[in-house]
């Protein structure tokens, strides 16, 4: 949650929050600044018909660049994992999600980022404590990544810092990195394997020289929605899994009112 935000969980205040000015804003063509006044501009909405007060948040986050979204990710789930391993008595891994992006793509490695933090890099302001990938499963593309991930000290998780892992489900490998927490995922739920994640994917700049193939976010969501009755789940993992769909749900929603234009920094 952000101060900016005029809204939070539930509660609309009066008045539209202050945004920040963009980088490089002043030579935005004339149409990307009408955009923005008009975002800008507008008055809070009716609690009606915005039940979770989630409008401005997602306002927000919706006109930072993915990599703004990615920077924004990374420090909110490394402090919320270093608070709880710290209550728990268990060393702290510092999430760097960019490096691990990096170090897959220095390899030579093809996947796709998918799961929450595909539907956070694609606007939808909920955060996860996991890195999902697709890879594409050919023998060249998998004997890569086991090197990449061999490189980032990869090994089985056994806690993912909020609860015990629950093991045993084919095409799922839940690994802890030097970087942080890892999922590779042979085919996400709902969706399909790496070509079908592809269909409709997005290739976004989520750090400087560094661009990678993101899930759209009506793809998260279908994922999210065969997840919660997943066997194994726990009560509090499939209460996340409605959440993280209700959120991407009314992302899409405004992105739709607005059209593509609102989402200035993802392709559409």
């Amino acid at each position: 949650m952000t101060e900016r935000a005029s809204t939070v969980m539930g509660t609309n205040t009066a008045s539209v929050p202050d945004i920040r000015r963009l980088p490089g804003e002043d030579d935005f063509s004339d149409e990307v600044k009408e955009v923005l006044a008009l975002l800008r501009s507008e008055q809070p909405v009716q609690a009606e018909d915005d039940p979770n007060g989630w409008f401005h948040q997602i306002r927000d986050h919706l006109m930072c660049t993915p990599a703004d979204r990615m920077e924004r990710w990374a420090g909110f789930v490394d402090r919320s994992l270093r608070y709880k391993n710290q209550l728990e008595g268990r060393p702290h891994v510092k999430v760097d999600p960019v490096r691990v992006f990096r170090t897959l793509t220095d390899a030579g490695v093809v996947f796709a980022v998918v799961g929450m933090v595909a539907g956070y890099l694609q606007g939808a302001p909920y955060p996860t404590s996991n890195i999902d990938l697709a890879p594409r499963l050919d023998p060249r593309n998998t004997a890569r990544l086991e090197v990449a991930l061999a490189t980032l000290d990869a090994e089985p998780l056994e806690w993912d810092g909020w609860e015990p892992v629950y093991g045993g489900l084919p095409g799922f490998h839940q690994l802890l990195t030097s970087a942080g927490m890892v999922n590779v995922v042979d085919e996400p739920w709902g969706v399909g394997g790496y070509d079908d994640v592809m269909a409709d994917a997005g290739m976004l700049e989520v750090a400087v020289g560094l661009t990678v193939a993101v899930a759209s976010l009506e793809s998260v969501i279908l994922s999210k929605k065969a997840m919660v009755g997943m066997p194994g789940r726990s009560r509090r993992r499939r209460e996340a899994d409605g959440l993280h769909v209700l959120m991407g749900e009314e992302t899409l929603a405004l992105a739709k009112k607005y059209g593509a234009k609102w989402n200035l920094s993802t392709p559409s």
